[in-house]
């Protein structure tokens, strides 16, 4: 985040304190507000980079820890953190090393867009549905733009079936939740939870949940099938 930025977005944290950075942010403008005017083109080119401060708070988030908690152990101020995370200040690389030693991960870190490696997450309710019919659900527990692989989340209701399948590729699966009848061929298996599958796609096969109560699985195809 370049300089420019801190002093913009200072200044609409705290319009007070405008008037004392025009000559920093802008020093043609006449007034606080043409200076933040201009110096928004600044800002949006940085937006277009890894924000520091968006990182430390998303990661201190996921490890439920206070500002405090953090300062404490990376041995700033609170204060320091708070305004980090905000953007109003931009550590110091020394202090985002201990940060970082607290938050256990590499400085890099701090630098890099999430999902930059190629990465996805896709949260329980992000899944996207592919199917929900006759007591068969099928949700995408993987990215759309991805085809070599395919995993799935199924619920299959009792007594819920799912037509038999022959296509090219190979499959895993395991249960999570219930029991699942697995037709492969002339074969038939029955997995518990924990139990897993993998079979050639070619192969002609079917699945039903034939107990009392629903039944949860993962499927992975390769390539994806549907």
């Amino acid at each position: 985040m370049a300089l420019t930025a801190v002093y913009v977005r200072r200044a609409l944290a705290n319009p007070a304190h405008a008037s004392g950075i025009v000559a920093a942010v802008s020093p043609r403008a006449r007034t606080a507000s043409e200076a933040v005017t201009n110096a928004a083109a600044a800002v949006g080119a940085d937006d277009d980079e890894p924000q520091i401060g968006e990182r430390i708070r998303s990661l201190r988030s996921e490890h439920r820890m206070s500002i405090r908690e953090l300062a404490r152990r990376a041995g700033v101020s609170a204060s320091l953190i708070s305004e980090g995370e905000r953007g109003l200040v931009e550590p110091s690389v020394g202090v985002l090393k201990r940060i970082a030693n607290v938050l256990d991960v590499n400085l890099t870190y701090f630098f890099s867009r999430p999902g930059s490696s190629g990465e996805t997450v896709i949260r329980e309710g992000e899944r996207r549905r592919l199917r929900e019919l006759h007591g068969v659900t099928f949700e995408l527990a993987g990215p759309d733009n991805v085809r070599s692989l395919e995993p799935i989340y199924g619920r299959l209701q009792p007594g819920a079936d799912v037509e038999t399948l022959q296509h090219e590729g190979e499959e895993w699966g395991m249960v999570l939740r219930g029991r699942l009848k697995v037709w492969v061929g002339s074969e038939v298996y029955f997995l518990e939870p924990g139990d897993s599958i993998f079979f050639a796609s070619s192969t002609p096969h079917r699945v039903a949940n034939l107990s009392d109560e629903v039944t949860e699985y993962i499927w992975v195809n390769t390539p994806a099938s549907l």
